[in-house]
């Protein structure tokens, strides 16, 4: 996809991941949505980045009634959508027996159903236009579940499935779905995680933001299927598809219940 004067609706905008790829999406040409909870931190954004070419529309994607909202804007300030990148999400530290209904419902909210109806929101307004791509940011773990974060490592599954069920259903419709693939960034996302436990340490280095911001720029213009920003993260895929009991004794070793601590 040539991005320039692309229309793109990001979620998360407002820090870490989805902020410094806001600004690689404004740079390459693309006019963006900027979509998250933060007002505050949306208006800075777009009067960083500058208002003609960014549009700050805060929101909940928690609240299904904000999807049609959120289209509606972007339709209205840039005339249809192009990309929609599905990047907000939100984690759980906990062990299996402590983890509560209202996170697990919270993590199922953010990173699964909200992704699922801004998506059917976005469909009928790509369809008119001729089409459109929709990225969707997944995680290792949900290629492998890791101890301690199993809800987050569901959600993560779930929209794999969802992605890989819909590039067939809207094929037809040249609605395109690419997957990127994340391990660790250097993000908030510890700080930000539901759950009363953190994990001490990570075995994996953690990833610039500005890295992965430029990697998803290029995912928006090659389209590939699934996407990994290191070799590392495909060899951890790898290994726990070629080597799962093996994995299990190595991540069991590691996430033991001392591995935790309290906030």
């Amino acid at each position: 996809m040539q991005l320039t004067d692309k229309v793109v609706v990001l979620t998360g905008a407002s820090q870490g991941i989805g902020r410094a790829a806001a600004r690689e999406f404004v740079e390459a040409g693309c006019k963006v949505v900027l979509v998250a909870r933060s007002e505050d931190l949306l208006q800075e954004v777009s009067a960083d980045l500058g208002e003609d070419d960014c549009l700050a529309v805060p929101a909940d994607i928690r609240q299904y009634s904000t999807h049609s909202l959120i289209v509606g804007k972007a339709v209205e300030r840039f005339g249809g959508i192009d990309i929609l990148v599905n990047n907000a999400g939100i984690g759980v530290y906990d062990p299996c027996e402590d983890v509560t209904v209202a996170d697990v419902q919270a993590v199922i909210e953010t990173n699964l159903l909200a992704p699922l109806f801004l998506t059917q929101a976005c469909i009928p307004k790509m369809r008119a236009n001729g089409g459109g791509l929709i990225i969707n940011v997944a995680s290792i773990v949900g290629k492998r579940g890791v101890p301690n974060m199993a809800p987050y490592a569901a959600s993560k599954a779930a929209l794999e499935r969802l992605t890989e069920a819909w590039r067939m259903e809207l094929a037809a419709d040249n609605i395109r779905f690419s997957l990127l693939v994340l391990g660790t960034a250097q993000t908030d996302f510890k700080q930000n995680a539901l759950g009363t436990m953190r994990q001490k340490s990570s075995p994996m280095n953690r990833m610039p933001v500005e890295r992965v911001a430029k990697f998803l720029v290029r995912v928006a213009e090659r389209e590939p299927r699934d996407a990994y920003v290191r070799t590392l993260d495909r060899l951890f895929v790898f290994i726990a598809s070629r080597f799962p009991r093996l994995l299990d004794r190595v991540l069991g070793s590691y996430y033991k219940p001392g591995s935790l601590m309290r906030d």
